[in-house]
C-alpha cells in the first residue's frame, strides 16, 4: 500500500493536489478508481477498505481518492466534476527510465469507477466523457438527482457546521446516515464502521478512525467544519440523469433500503439491462458499513458477470 499524497484543503487558494491511497499490487492488470464521500478529515480510504476485497481478488489495484482534495473556493459540482475528469483522463507521458525515456506511454482509463455519496455524484457527472465508457460503474448511495428533501437535509447539516461547529453537525449527520437501530458513531462524517481502517493486508493507519479531539487546535477544527460545509453544499440541485441515461456500460447503484438521506427516489439508471439498482436490506446511508458482507457479495457478482 502506498502512502497518500498530501491533499490541499478546499479553503486554500493554491492549486489543489489529489489526495489518494492505493491498495493492491502496483502491477495489477486492472485499475479501479474510487471517489470518497464528504469527509471532514481525509481518512486514508478507511471508508472503502471493508469492501475492497472483491476488487483486489479480481486483479485490480484500487486507488481511493479524497474527492474534496481537488476542490477550490467557489466551486460548484460541475466545476469539481470537470476538474476530476481532467485529472483522471488518460494521457500520454514520458517513460521515466533510460534508455526509452523519450518514448511516450499512455495511461489507461480506469476499468472500474466507484463513487460513494458525493463521490458517486462526481462519477455520474463524468459519464459524458468518452474515456469512461469502457468502465464498469459502481455507485454507493451516490445521488443522481437532488430534490427539495435532500437539499433541505444537507443544508441543515451544513448550516449547523457553519454556525455551531463540527460536533453538532456530526450529530445531525449521524441521525440520518446510520443504519436502522444502529448505534451513533462519533467518527468523522462519512467514515466507515469502527474497524473500517483494517486493510486487506491487516495494516492500520493510526488516524483512520480518529474522532474530533478537544485537544486539537481550534484552527484545525474550524477547517474541518468548513470542509464539511462546502462538501455538503456541492450536492445542492445535483442532476446527472442525462449522463447516466446515455452511459453505455454496466452501472450498479447500491443503496440502503432504509436510508434516511439518499433514497431510491434520488437514483436513476438508463434503459440498458446492465443498469441496475440493489437495495441492501436493514442498511442506511452507508450500506458498505452497515452490511459489508452483502455489499461485498453484490460487488463480487457485479464484477464476475462482467469478467466472464
Amino acid at each position: 500500500m502506498t502512502r497518500p499524497a498530501p491533499g490541499a484543503e478546499p479553503t486554500h487558494d493554491a492549486a489543489p493536489v489529489a489526495a489518494r491511497v492505493v491498495l493492491g499490487r502496483p502491477d495489477a492488470p486492472r485499475h479501479a478508481v474510487v471517489l470518497a464521500p464528504v469527509l471532514a478529515r481525509w481518512d486514508d480510504g478507511a471508508f472503502f477498505r471493508p469492501i475492497a476485497g472483491p476488487l483486489l481478488d479480481s486483479g485490480h489495484r484500487v486507488t481511493i481518492h479524497d474527492t474534496l482534495s481537488l476542490m477550490r473556493d467557489g466551486d460548484d459540482l460541475k466545476s469539481l466534476v470537470r476538474r476530476w475528469a481532467r485529472y483522471l483522463a488518460p494521457r500520454e507521458r514520458l517513460r521515466g527510465t533510460a534508455p526509452d525515456a523519450h518514448r511516450p506511454v499512455r495511461d489507461e482509463a480506469p476499468d472500474v469507477l466507484v463513487g460513494n455519496a458525493l463521490g458517486g455524484a462526481v462519477v455520474q457527472g463524468m459519464l459524458t466523457e468518452p474515456w469512461t465508457h469502457r468502465a464498469k460503474v459502481l455507485l454507493l448511495s451516490g445521488p443522481t438527482v437532488a430534490d427539495h428533501a435532500l437539499n433541505t437535509a444537507l443544508e441543515r447539516i451544513a448550516a449547523t457546521a457553519e454556525a455551531e461547529g463540527l460536533p453538532a453537525a456530526t450529530r445531525l449527520l449521524e441521525e440520518v446516515v446510520r443504519g436502522p437501530g444502529g448505534p451513533a458513531r462519533t467518527a468523522d462524517p462519512g467514515s466507515g464502521p469502527p474497524d473500517a481502517s483494517r486493510t486487506p493486508d491487516d495494516s492500520r493507519h493510526p488516524d483512520a478512525s480518529r474522532t474530533p479531539d478537544a485537544g486539537e487546535p481550534a484552527a484545525a477544527r474550524r477547517l474541518a467544519a468548513r470542509r464539511l460545509t462546502a462538501g455538503l453544499r456541492l450536492l445542492r440541485d445535483a442532476d446527472a440523469r442525462h449522463a447516466v441515461r446515455d452511459f453505455p456500460g454496466p452501472l450498479l447503484h447500491v443503496y440502503g433500503a432504509q436510508s434516511r438521506l439518499v433514497r431510491r427516489t434520488h437514483l436513476a439508471t438508463g434503459p440498458l439491462p446492465q443498469h441496475r439498482l440493489v437495495a441492501v436490506a436493514r442498511a442506511g446511508m452507508r450500506p458498505h458499513a452497515d452490511r459489508p458482507d452483502l455489499v461485498r457479495h453484490t460487488l463480487t457478482r457485479f464484477l464476475g458477470a462482467e469478467l466472464t
